[in-house]
Formats: C-alpha cells, structure tokens, sequence
C-alpha cells in the first residue's frame, strides 16, 4: 500500500519589512516612527526631474557591507537583477512622492523579485527610504531596529540598491535576499538519490538499486504544472512526495519509509518550477521506493 509524505514548505520569500521615513525629520515624542511613515509625503514638491543615482547606490552598498564587516557579517554580493527591482521601486516611491512596500497596482516584493532574477531565493527582507544624502539615510536606517536587522542579517547574502534622485532628495529601496544553488532536474535528483542513500546507511542497510527515473520524473513535473501534490501515485510500495528548496534535503517524515528493511530498489523524479505559490522557485520531488 503507498503511502503519500507530503512536505508543504512556506512561501518562498519570509520578507522582514518596516517602513521608515528617512527625512530628518523627527516624529512627534511618543508617536511610532511607523505610524508617521504611512502618512508621509515631502512638505515642499520637488523638481520633476528625476534620475537614477549611481554613486549613491554604490555608496550605500559600501556602507551596508562596512557595517556588515563591523558586525562580523560576511558582505552582500550584489547582484544587477535585484538593483533592478530596487530601482523600479524607488522610482515608484519619486513618482508618489511617498514611502511604501507596495503601491496599489504593483507586484509584491516576492513577485518583483521574481520577475527581475532568475536567482534561487528563499527569503527576502526590503528597506525603504528618502532623505537629501547618503549618509543620512544610512544613520536613520542603522538607527531603526527592523531596518538594522535587514541590513545586518547574516541570513541575506545578496543585495539590490536602487536610488532615485528627485530635486534634492534621494528615495532609496534596499533589497536584500538569501540566494541557494540552481541545479538542473538530473543534478537535484541526484542529490535527492545521494541524501536517500546516506539514510538508508545510517539504519544500516545497504543502499538501494537506482532505477529508471522516466516515471518519477514525469510526475513531479505534472505536480509543478497542476501546483498541486496531490496527483493519482503511481505503483510504488512507498510513493514520497514533497516540495523543498534544497534537494539534498529529504522530508523528516520520509525516514519511516527509508528504514523499511525490505526494500531494494528507487527511483526519484525532480522539477524545479516557478508558480503562483513559489514565485521564487521551488523543487517539486518524487521518491519512488519499492
């Protein structure tokens, strides 16, 4: 009888967000910088000339990565798609005139990304910001507790810094996000395979017999088409089926099957794919034990 072992992983993207006006303006004693934020917009209209800032961008990466360093962080690596997502966001902050995450109409962060990188991302964290210098946004952002966390999460490895120049001020959108390993279908069912063989060593049994993957492989292609893992299994005596970020990771609820003693023989199916539930990517795998 199969049994299906079903691993449902959260969205791809755990985003860290805060909003925070990056103005030099100090709110109100006692009032939350965040509850002044979601109502801010510059007090004077700037000039209508707006362009990509450069020099600013690389600024603030070089101050990111400085106080990364202090904190004994390993550096963001910066990546072009990222700085892309970053700076279309922030010209949308210009265009406003305003700070948000998301304006009515525009993708979520983990979609913007998505569109913008072919990077495997399995979280991301977003800070926003304006002010008239760099260096004056890099102290407000250092001095908020949840843009300080993005800034110095040693979990990010990647970064973005899009900043748009608008009259004298600067809207700024940092984009940090932690990147894994891309693996082709042959190369993560291989490491699907070398995992369930490890597991089968340490309740000491001999590793299994690879079988054909033909039929596995369809399978987990047709769960990422139909987004769903629930699909008709096929004759296997154990039939695992899960979704994950790294393929060398098997589902802790597999080992009851690894340690039947009367198996001999696998077959694993991978397929990464993009859908509406991983925008980011995932690996959609079939385990076939018989």
């Amino acid at each position: 009888m199969a049994i299906k072992i079903q691993l449902f992983m959260v969205r791809a993207l755990i985003a860290s967000f805060a909003l925070f006006l990056a103005s030099g303006n100090a709110p109100a004693k006692g009032t939350p910088p965040e509850a002044r934020v979601r109502r801010a917009t510059l007090s004077t209209p700037p000039s209508p000339t707006l362009f990509e800032d450069r020099d600013a961008e690389q600024q603030l990466l070089d101050l990111a990565n400085q106080a990364r360093q202090q904190a004994g962080v390993a550096a963001f690596e910066e990546d072009a798609a990222l700085t892309q997502a970053a700076l279309l966001h922030a010209q949308a902050m210009a265009s406003a005139q305003q700070l948000s995450h998301q304006f009515s109409g525009e993708p979520s962060l983990a979609e913007r990304l998505a569109i913008n990188t072919n990077l495997h991302l399995d979280r991301a964290g977003e800070n926003v910001a304006y002010s008239a210098t760099v260096d004056r946004v890099q102290a407000v952002l250092m001095a908020s507790p949840p843009h300080r966390a993005n800034l110095l999460n040693a979990d990010y490895n990647v970064a973005g810094i899009g900043v748009v120049r608008m009259g004298e001020t600067l809207y700024v959108t940092q984009d940090f996000a932690h990147g894994l390993p891309s693996y082709s279908a042959e190369a993560s069912a291989d490491r699907a395979a070398a995992s369930l063989n490890r597991l089968r060593e340490q309740y000491g049994f001999a590793s299994m017999q690879r079988l054909d993957s033909s039929e596995a492989q369809s399978r987990a292609c047709a769960m990422a088409k139909a987004e769903s893992l629930d699909l008709a299994p096929p004759r296997a005596h154990y039939v695992i089926r899960y979704t994950t970020m790294q393929p060398d990771t098997l589902p802790t609820s597999a080992g009851r099957a690894v340690a039947d003693s009367t198996l001999r023989a696998y077959s694993v199916g991978s397929c990464y794919a993009r859908t509406r539930a991983y925008p980011n990517g995932v690996y959609w795998m079939v385990l076939l034990l018989y």
